[in-house]
């Protein structure tokens, strides 16, 4: 027969397919309530001590343990403790067994790792009513931590798409970019195939006009050098972009110059900000070079200067100032970036690093920008960040993490 049992403190739980180990030395004891519980559908395991009860715990695994304070050899005390630093049996609940009545005892069991007491002479109900509590408690820590891994991979996931799709604005940005001096770069090679077709007229010539030939030559070296600059920009930003790309998409740990890194995000961010009227100004000592992760610096970085162009500028309409300063504070950088934008209301300035929270979600904000880089200010740096408000005045975020120092050499 199976009994169900529900009380105020759990919801209804059968105890069928549920295995208990009983550890008690008394052999009185054990008849009485080996065969209550039975009846209840647990499969109930015994032990005669603590070291037998030990070895069962092993190959049994049960969901739960009643075992009995004093016992030859080992007591149920020291019993808990190997229970207790074990992988496999850690997180079995046990629950103890004694006629000890002496708070001192009930704390010293609480201490080793027990999670209740029970009193002797045993009362059956009593003991049915602590087990079935507790077989409760683990199937709802169970489900939870089940839910909370779920919800972590999808806030990884989540945190993965809202990254790519990050980069393939970088990379739309920097595509949109590159035309511009591979344009020029084309369209001044053309030119220079008909200059030098002109040259070759002029020489054709019975009589070959000295000032036309060198000025056709100038004309040609002028064109070469606007299609040399032009190549050398597009290289820059190819190099740029390669470096911003390849860090965005690491968490590798590395030597890197941080002004360097300030300067690839502004021109791979230019095409966004080249028809506003938004100045930036950075303010970073030459050759800071340091090491840690410079993906994360420039993943944050990014988002706030995407954020001051679409919530602090409304779109980049608006005029106004970006100001990235940065310090070397003894072992920590320091980074406080600011903008003149029209700010954040105070009742939402408490909860713009929480996941999902944005007021630009009718035009497609996902709400992950300031909880990603909080997650990587505080998580991958190790760091701390704050941010301050003042509406119509601006936003300011300060950022503090620990970085290697790396002198630059002479």
């Amino acid at each position: 027969m199976s009994i169900v049992v529900e009380t105020l403190e759990t919801r209804t739980l059968s105890l069928k397919g549920y295995t208990i180990l009983i550890i008690e030395d008394n052999p009185n004891n054990l008849g009485v309530i080996v065969d209550y519980l039975e009846e209840t559908g647990l499969k109930v395991v015994v032990a005669r001590n603590g070291e037998m009860g030990l070895k069962r715990a092993q190959f049994a695994k049960p969901d739960i343990i009643l075992l009995d304070v004093i016992m030859p050899g080992i007591d149920g005390f020291e019993t808990c403790r190997h229970l207790k630093v074990d992988e496999k049996t850690q997180d079995i609940p046990v629950i103890f067994m004694t006629a000890l009545d002496d708070p001192e005892d009930k704390l010293k069991g609480f201490g080793v790792g027990g999670v209740d007491y029970i009193t002797k002479p045993i009362q059956h109900e009593e003991v049915l009513a602590r087990i079935t509590t507790h077989l409760n408690i683990c199937d709802l820590t169970i489900k939870l931590k089940a839910k909370v891994e779920e919800l972590t991979q999808t806030r990884n996931e989540l945190i993965q798409s809202e990254k790519m799709a990050s980069l393939g604005r970088l990379v739309a940005g920097f595509a949109h970019e590159l035309n511009t001096p591979i344009g020029v770069a084309v369209s001044a090679a053309s030119i220079l195939e008909e200059r030098h077709q002109a040259i070759i007229q002029i020489i054709e010539q019975e009589e070959v006009d000295e000032e036309d030939l060198i000025s056709a030559l100038d004309r040609i070296k002028e064109t070469a050098a606007l299609t040399l600059s032009n190549l050398r920009r597009a290289s820059n930003l190819v190099s740029s972009f390669k470096r911003t790309a390849i860090d965005q998409s690491s968490d590798e740990i590395r030597q890197f110059d941080v002004n360097i890194i300030i300067k690839d995000i502004i021109n791979t961010l230019n095409n966004q900000f080249k028809r506003t009227m938004i100045e930036i100004k950075v303010n970073c000592p030459s050759q800071l070079i340091i090491y840690s992760i410079p993906g994360a610096l420039e993943q944050i970085l990014t988002n706030f200067m995407m954020n001051s162009l679409i919530h602090g500028f409304e779109e980049g309409k608006n005029q106004g100032l970006i100001n990235i300063d940065v310090q070397l504070l003894s072992d920590k950088l320091h980074l406080e970036y600011s903008d003149t934008g029209k700010g954040i209301q105070p009742d939402m300035l408490s909860k713009i690093f929480e996941p999902f929270f944005t007021t630009h979600r009718a035009h497609g904000g996902s709400g992950l920008g300031l909880y990603i880089c909080y997650n990587l200010v505080t998580n991958q740096l190790k760091g701390q960040m704050a941010c301050e408000s003042t509406i119509n005045e601006g936003v300011t975020f300060r950022i503090n993490f620990p970085v290697e120092i790396s002198l630059p050499k002479s």
